[in-house]
């Protein structure tokens, strides 16, 4: 299926969760903000969102500092 992650085209395999495409990005669950389709999702919605060709996915990597 073909996705849109920030602002880029992505194929991934028909049926890859949300949270399995992060892992795959090299991004861990809480360090990255998920804005999925516009709506901003909470950790415990990216566990069980599933993902459609044609989504469009924001991440946003959480970075703490001075």
């Amino acid at each position: 299926m073909r996705l849109t992650v920030n602002g880029e085209p992505r194929e991934v395999v028909d049926g890859t969760g949300l949270e399995a495409l992060l892992e795959q990005l090299g991004l861990r669950l809480g360090s990255v903000v998920v804005e999925h389709n516009g709506t901003a999702l909470l950790r415990s919605e990216v566990v069980r969102a599933s993902l459609s060709d044609g989504d469009t996915l924001e991440l946003v990597r959480a970075v703490a500092g001075g």
